[in-house]
């Protein structure tokens, strides 16, 4: 099933903004969210919300962050490109000194066009496809996540460890993160030494796979691995077709596959699936104390804790910049991202200097055995897919 849909109530600031610099002076900081909570980008834009909501409560708590309040104005801009430059404008009216783009690129050009003309810079919570940051003109942009070229060669790397020599993906024409993630785990699965028998496409959405699975169940060799560039629900649709069919390879899927909804395929039909995902809940890490925190505050545990995580790193990141930057003014906040330096984060230490927005980060891997969601290791790959 889709995560369900949240939505916070955007509210006015009360206070002037200007095309240059937006709220220039005040003593709040307010952080803008044009999110894609409802649509394809739901799945990873509502848990990132839920996270960036917690980090926000958690530091208004505490103090704020530099002195500063925080209030956190979120819109929807419906995995729609063309209402996104709308909901980041009036972000941006409403005082936003920083902007926290949609899930996909395709979704985000709006957005980013919107924070140029402003000079308020954009940073995506859940975003993988490396060029996100290029998308929308000249304005700062900045993922929270690793590229999807990163995370397609750590899944590579691994797989070849684990001794697959043969593999096949699934891929989609539909976005760049289910069409470039395939190409990416073929470069690097073929440097390592494996070798790719093939590629079927779906269309996101679409609940009958038999075309796709049938193409699959008659392939000469059956592959070690299926790499699946999908999300729920499409992934559990797929994996009860592949099941029926009687193809039993291995599945291994990017972080769309780490959230709750991905069990509804059955868990002995996953058995064995890896999966790369930006954190694990260790305990004594600080992935694990933000997911104890979120579900003392909620009364449950994240339903995608990776990618709630996500939205956690991203505050933290925005306070990291507005104390480096020690002003709340949007231009001198942007400047203080690009310069950040081993930021600690749940998911990871993130640096941004010299590394045009894509931070360079470790690959967790996860796998499904015994019905349940289990930690494999972290992986920094030797060679990674240039995008």
């Amino acid at each position: 099933m889709m995560l369900p849909v949240v939505f916070l109530a955007a509210c006015s600031s009360g206070s002037e903004s200007s095309e240059s610099t937006p709220n220039e002076g005040a003593s709040e900081l307010i952080i803008g969210f044009a999110a894609a909570l409802s649509g394809d980008g739901a799945a990873g834009d509502v848990p990132a919300l839920e996270g960036l909501q917690y980090a926000v409560d958690q530091y208004n708590a505490n103090g704020g962050i530099d002195g500063h309040p925080v209030k956190l104005i979120s819109k929807d801009m419906k995995s729609d490109s063309a209402l996104g430059g709308t909901v980041a404008q009036e972000l941006i009216d409403q005082g936003a000194q920083i902007l926290v783009g949609p899930a996909f690129p395709g979704m985000a050009a709006g957005v980013i066009q919107a924070g140029a003309k402003a000079g308020v810079a954009v940073i995506s919570a859940v975003a993988t496809q490396p060029e996100y940051i290029l998308v929308g003109g000249e304005s700062p942009v900045f993922l929270a996540a690793f590229g999807d070229n990163v995370q397609a060669s750590a899944a590579a790397e691994y797989a070849l460890k684990q001794g697959a020599k043969t593999a096949f993906t699934i891929s989609s024409p539909d976005i760049s993160y289910t069409e470039n993630l395939p190409k990416f785990f073929t470069d690097a699965f073929e440097k390592g030494g494996g070798s790719t028998l093939g590629d079927v496409t779906y269309n996101l959405g679409q609940t009958d796979f038999s075309v796709q699975v049938t193409q699959i169940a008659n392939l000469p060799i059956q592959p070690d691995i299926l790499y699946a560039a999908m999300f729920p629900p499409d992934t559990s649709n797929f994996v009860r077709a592949l099941r029926s069919a009687g193809v039993t390879a291995r599945i291994f899927g990017p972080d769309g596959f780490d959230m709750a909804a991905l069990l509804d395929a059955g868990t002995e039909a996953l058995e064995g699936t890896w999966f790369t995902t930006h954190g694990w809940n260790t305990p004594g890490t600080q992935f694990a104390e933000f997911v104890d925190g979120m579900t003392t505050a909620n009364g449950n545990a994240p339903e995608a804790p990776a990618l709630a995580a996500l939205g956690d790193t991203t505050a933290k990141l925005i306070a990291a910049a507005v104390e480096q930057a020690g002003s709340l003014d949007p231009a001198a906040i942007a400047t203080s991202m690009a310069n950040l330096v081993d930021v600690a984060t749940p998911t990871g230490t993130i640096s941004y200097l010299g590394t045009n927005g894509i931070p360079s980060k470790t690959v967790t891997i996860g796998a499904v055995e015994g019905g349940k969601f289990v930690f494999k290791e972290d992986i920094v790959p030797v060679y990674i897919a240039q995008p």
